[in-house]
């Protein structure tokens, strides 16, 4: 057994092809924060959220009256590339407003809801974290988590982060994500937490195979002190898994200044999640990645697998666009190979290759259609669009044999379109190759598609699904059917929402001066459970609205398209 010290440097297992990639691998602690029950602290929830609703809301109005501005994520617009480029052109499909046949929807968290949990405050944007299995489905955002049946009925009130994680209210936490490994029936929850000096990553991992029951909270370290640019805090943290191991693919920032890279951190599964009965901690090792074709490598987003589908054997596939120019023709693959090293533990082997793609371009801020905003006409200020933050690839999925891709990109009408793509890895030996098995762009004419997501069961048949805004539409959810070939038909829209995205973060009075443009969620997200894919985007709901916010979610499913 190989059980090398925390933070010490370790060597990879040996390689000798040019795919191999020489990135440095280290180890961290694994620390046990404690446990938690989301039933319990839902109920804890409850007794406490009329009177921090009233909190929420007073510190809301007090806001703008008082100059002290909100705090807001905007380390993905620093690292945005200078200059502009014109888009690729695309060519337009319909806008659908006729449903899949047996789809149906709810209206997930919202700011009013997020307000009332226990933090009690307004945050923006809701990115999503969706997972689902064994008839319940689970949503985790900035900052609360709830649980629903598949019929959308809630059956976790919800909890605030703060409480799902045992930390304190104080605390800035981001980038929200959860997963359920279907083969040993155990849930993953995750953000980060970044203060003034310090960051840690956290990883909720449930007892059994109830979402509403008994989680072990863990937690590591990473603010690589000992790093340039550093104490640093691991943003963007995108979550993969394979039979083996789950891995957080992170970005490394310097907490005041500065960009490291990525690091792609890697755990044994099954170590992890019998942590809480053997008491044997898992071991945390970290690849550093500070060069790629690209210049520095900027979301490495790790893959995952559907319920049913075969995992690639030993490996974990990662996938990178690059977001360091503002247009470009190339992804870049990863392979983790002999991931069953986790467990000894000792640190498998990464690889690198370069794929020629379509040309994807950095996208715009969207438009929306105009309506009205009480928010705007209170502060009496000027809003910009909807950030289309960039043109990264977002956890794609890997099945059959391919990895099933996706990236916003920029057109030559100044829209949004989706960019996607169907890839083959080949490892054999220590070379690792891919190449571009399909292809296409979705675009909609005068209408942006905004944070697309691939969501396919085991034999590739799904949707693919993303937020869409213009001129004649309010921020809405919605889809297309996606096949062994890609995407194809019209554009769905799953429900139509109900009015102009009018939060705090449109608005410089409460935000600052560089606000850039109303904050839309980061990335959507869906998965497969049953004969059903689950879909969830930000739209713009009926109600529910407090003093800052108008935003909620919608969590949508239909059966896939049949195979051919």
């Amino acid at each position: 057994m190989y059980a090398p010290l925390a933070g010490q440097t370790v060597p990879a297992a040996a390689a000798t092809a040019s795919s191999v990639v020489k990135a440095p691998v280290f180890t961290v602690p694994l620390k046990t924060v404690g446990t938690v029950n989301l039933s319990s602290l839902a109920k804890s929830e409850h007794r406490t959220k009329i009177t921090e609703r009233r909190q929420g809301a007073a510190i809301s109005r007090a806001a703008a009256a008082t100059g002290r501005y909100r705090t807001v994520d905007n380390t993905i617009l620093k690292h945005a590339p200078k200059g502009s480029a014109s888009g690729p052109t695309a060519a337009t499909t319909a806008l659908s407003t006729k449903n899949v046949p047996g789809e149906t929807g709810f209206t997930g968290l919202t700011g009013l809801a997020q307000a009332g949990t226990t933090g009690g405050l307004d945050l923006e944007p809701p990115d999503q974290g969706l997972c689902a299995g064994g008839g319940y489905v689970m949503e985790f955002i900035n900052n609360a988590l709830a649980v629903y049946d598949q019929h959308g009925d809630q059956l976790v009130a919800p909890v605030g982060s703060d409480q799902a994680l045992k930390q304190p209210l104080t605390d800035f936490m981001s980038d929200p994500r959860c997963y359920y490994d279907a083969p040993t029936k155990r849930w993953f929850y995750q953000e980060f937490v970044v203060g003034a000096k310090t960051s840690t990553q956290f990883e909720a991992v449930s007892n059994t195979a109830d979402p509403t029951g008994s989680y072990t909270v863990y937690s590591w370290n990473t603010t690589d002190a000992s790093a340039p640019n550093c104490p640093c805090f691991g943003d963007y943290d995108q979550f993969g898994a394979d039979n083996n191991g789950i891995y957080v693919a992170t970005d490394e920032f310097g907490i005041t200044s500065g960009y490291n890279g990525s690091v792609v951190y890697a755990i044994s599964k099954e170590t992890l999640e019998m942590a809480a009965t053997t008491g044997i901690p898992a071991t945390v090792f970290g690849y550093r990645l500070t060069k790629d074709p690209f210049g520095q490598p900027y979301i490495v987003a790790p893959t995952s697998t559907p319920p049913g589908a075969r995992f690639a054997p030993d490996t974990e596939y990662f996938v990178e666009s690059n977001s360091n120019k503002n247009s470009d023709d190339h992804l870049v693959v990863y392979a983790m190979h002999n991931t069953s090293l986790l467990a000894q533990p000792a640190p498998p082997s990464l690889y690198r290759t370069e794929v020629t793609s379509e040309r994807y371009a950095f996208p715009p801020d969207a438009t929306q259609r105009p309506g009205p905003r009480p928010l705007g006409k209170s502060v009496q200020d000027p809003s910009g669009g909807i950030e289309a933050d960039f043109n990264a690839e977002m956890e794609p999925t890997y099945t059959a044999g391919h990895i099933y891709g996706q990236l916003d990109t920029g057109t030559a009408s100044g829209s949004d379109a989706v960019d996607w793509f169907i890839l083959k890895p080949a490892l054999s030996g220590s070379t690792l190759s891919a190449s571009i098995v399909h292809q296409g762009r979705v675009a909609v004419k005068d209408t942006s598609l905004l944070y697309p997501y691939t969501a396919v069961n085991a034999k590739g048949m799904g949707y693919l699904l993303f937020s869409l805004s213009g001129p004649h539409s309010y921020p809405s959810p919605a889809y297309i059917a996606y096949g062994a070939k890609g995407a194809a038909g019209p554009v769905i829209r799953a429900t139509q929402g109900a009015g102009p995205e009018d939060s705090f973060t449109c608005y410089a009075a409460y935000v600052g001066p560089n606000y850039g443009g109303c904050r839309w969620g980061d990335y959507s997200q869906g998965v497969v459970m049953g004969n059903r894919v689950y879909m969830a985007a930000e739209y713009v709901p009926p109600s529910s609205r407090d003093v800052l916010t108008n935003w909620g979610t919608y969590i949508y499913s239909a059966p896939p398209p049949a195979a051919p």
